[in-house]
């Protein structure tokens, strides 16, 4: 009996603490954020959970809803920025909208350093990650698209300004979007 409830605590320890794909392959180990809060979209499409700290700010309109939230008690070098949006629009993850997507990138002059298909609480998601230059930061971009069903999709970014500590970051604002519940 000591056994079988062993085993079953480790396997419900294990399952707590599973990370997604893309944390991974980042060899991610995220602070853990203590004042979370939920936070719905306009729509009522999906909710996140960001520190209750965060300036977050909502957008809808026809065709999307958006939650985009960053930490403005920090300089803009030692934080990140999150847009989470649901858009009402078919998404294929092959051909022409990873061709659009990569056009976007080479018009904003950034250079794709990792792209990869992968499941995504189950779903079907591609991930990219680029970099260049805003302004005169270094800057990083990940971007997870995230199929929800034939005529819906999520898109969520995090944007990454500077050169210090970009993959804690980068973890960091992974281990927010993991939580995004649809």
């Amino acid at each position: 009996m000591r056994n079988i409830l062993f085993y079953l605590s480790l396997a419900l320890l294990i399952s707590c603490n599973s990370q997604s794909e893309i944390s991974k392959n980042l060899n991610c180990n995220p602070e853990s954020y203590s004042n979370l809060e939920t936070i719905e979209d306009f729509k009522k499409l999906f909710t996140v959970k960001f520190p209750d700290n965060w300036k977050t700010n909502l957008y809808y309109d026809n065709n999307q809803s958006s939650i985009y939230s960053g930490d403005t008690t920090k300089q803009l070098t030692e934080t990140f920025l999150i847009d989470v949006t649901h858009i009402s629009k078919g998404v294929d993850f092959s051909g022409d909208f990873i061709q659009e997507f990569k056009t976007s990138l080479a018009n904003q002059k950034l250079v794709e350093s990792t792209s990869y298909d992968l499941k995504f609480q189950k779903q079907n998601a591609y991930y990219s990650r680029a970099m260049g230059q805003k302004g005169k930061f270094a800057y990083q971009i990940c971007n997870l698209f995230i199929q929800i069903d034939p005529k819906n999709y999520i898109h969520a970014k995090t944007e990454i300004y500077g050169d210090s500590l970009v993959n804690e970051r980068i973890c960091n604002a992974m281990s927010l979007i993991e939580k995004i519940t649809y």
